[in-house]
């Protein structure tokens, strides 16, 4: 069985000491004094006469030696605990966090000076100190933290980490996340817990700001591809309406005729039959335009090729291709059909509005960044009255996608120039 003897103050071992002494002087002074005098009665006299006098001297001499000690060691400690206050003063400014020093027996804690804005006090340890920081989490959280916290107890966990709402001094709720240690007895009773109050408002409402734009952002993008899908299909309905209606329409009329004046059939016949083609030939193109090339089975270039072979059907000008430091296999697929149908869209653009004879297309990789550019020798436009450009939008919004821009450079005249990135 193991005894522990209770610690001495300085005090006590002083008189202790003292006391040792004075037994121990007189139990054996009587026998000193003996021995030193040599059985002469005159000499024993004058030693007991004396024994008194120095018995006084040599405790005073030997107190003062050990209270010198202690006071040295006295001296040191008060250094040392001051050295520890300034050193945890030091800390306690330091930290970011609020910290929590709590005491199971007492039910109550100690707190630093930013755990003073969560729970302000005047006097420390503060009293109660778990009903008084209940009181401070916000009420949707109470019951969480709570059960939490019950759940700490009874298992044999040693550390608890948790996010929680706090009421500051200013009665503002801030969010913070709480950690925390747990002291266990040998017998897994707790006994104290440290925690720190760590405040991570600023970082949440930056993370709820960035979903909200990214929300936002998402919505846009929804937005701008229902758009554009509704404006494909717009052109697509007036393609067929504007072109292969009108050319069946004539068609019609024409067979119409020849079945009533069938004298009129080696007249009408041909053109019928050109009309019927025309109709063809414009379906086939739209086709063609609706259709994504299988990049699988055919380069870029080929597919903007074909996509200029068609074009060139109704409408024909000087086309021009060029690759700088281009290597196909490192982009997506994805990202060469987003360079297609910018190249196609555009293209359509030329071939009803510009009136061009030559058109070029430039692609180039430099690093991560592909650009692009269409230049053609066409009419022009002022870029400002262009807002409302349905194939213009529909660039835009492609580019949008993948993070991209555009810029137009043109002016009645003098052609046009698209640069995306």
């Amino acid at each position: 069985m193991r005894i522990t003897l209770p610690s001495i103050s300085p005090s006590g071992k002083l008189a202790l000491v003292y006391l040792s002494l004075s037994v121990l002087w007189i139990l054996v002074g009587d026998s000193i004094a003996l021995r030193i005098s040599g059985q002469n009665a005159e000499m024993l006299d004058r030693i007991q006469a004396s024994k008194g006098i120095f018995f006084v001297l040599a405790s005073a001499a030997l107190i003062y030696l050990l209270g010198e000690r202690f006071n040295r060691n006295l001296e040191s400690s008060v250094q040392h605990n001051e050295k520890l206050e300034r050193k945890f003063k030091a800390l306690n400014e330091a930290a970011r966090e609020g910290i929590v020093d709590y005491d199971f027996y007492t039910d109550s804690a100690l707190v630093n000076e930013k755990m003073q804005f969560f729970i302000p006090c005047t006097d420390q340890p503060i009293p109660n100190f778990w009903v008084t920081y209940r009181s401070r989490i916000h009420p949707e959280d109470v019951g969480r933290i709570s059960e939490g916290y019950r759940s700490l107890l009874i298992s044999n966990r040693i550390s608890w980490q948790t996010e929680l709402r706090l009421r500051g001094k200013d009665d503002k709720y801030y969010t913070v996340i709480f950690s925390s240690y747990l002291i266990r007895q040998a017998s897994g009773k707790p006994s104290r817990l440290i925690g720190a109050v760590q405040d991570v408002s600023e970082l949440r409402n930056l993370q709820i700001e960035h979903y909200e734009q990214q929300l936002k952002y998402k919505r846009a993008m929804t937005r701008t591809i229902i758009k554009a899908q509704e404006n494909e299909r717009s052109r697509w309905a007036g393609e067929l309406h504007d072109n292969v209606c009108q050319l069946l329409s004539v068609a019609k009329m024409y067979l119409m005729d020849m079945a009533k004046f069938p004298e009129h059939r080696e007249n009408l016949l041909p053109e019928t039959t050109q009309l019927v083609t025309d109709s063809i030939n414009e379906i086939r193109q739209l086709s063609a335009s609706i259709q994504s090339p299988v990049f699988s089975k055919m380069s870029l270039a080929k597919a903007v090729e074909n996509l200029v072979a068609n074009i060139n059907r109704v409408s024909s000008f000087d086309f021009v291709w060029k690759e700088e430091g281009l290597d196909e296999g490192e982009l997506e697929n994805e990202h060469k059909l987003m360079i297609y149908r910018i190249i196609q869209e555009q293209l359509n653009n030329i071939t009803k509005y510009a009136s061009a004879t030559k058109v070029s297309v430039q692609l180039r990789y430099e690093g991560n960044l592909v650009t692009l550019e269409i230049t053609d020798n066409g009419k022009g436009f002022d870029p400002a009255d262009t807002k409302s450009g349905v194939g213009l939008r529909n660039m835009q919004s492609r580019l949008l996608a993948y993070h991209g821009t555009m810029d137009i450079h043109s002016a009645p005249g003098r052609g046009c120039r698209i640069r995306a990135q």
